[in-house]
C-alpha cells in the first residue's frame, strides 16, 4: 500500500461511528412506524 492509503486508513472518521450507528437505527425505527401508520390507516 502506499503512503496515502495507509494515511487515509489510519485517519479517525469525521464523524464518530457510534452516533452514525445509532442514528441509523433511530432513522430505521422512525421509516418502519411511519410505513405501519401508512399501511394500517
Amino acid at each position: 500500500m502506499t503512503e496515502l492509503t495507509n494515511g487515509i486508513l489510519n485517519a479517525e472518521p469525521v464523524l464518530p461511528m457510534d452516533l452514525v450507528g445509532w442514528g441509523t437505527l433511530l432513522l430505521a425505527v422512525l421509516v418502519t412506524v411511519v410505513w405501519l401508520v401508512y399501511l394500517y390507516r
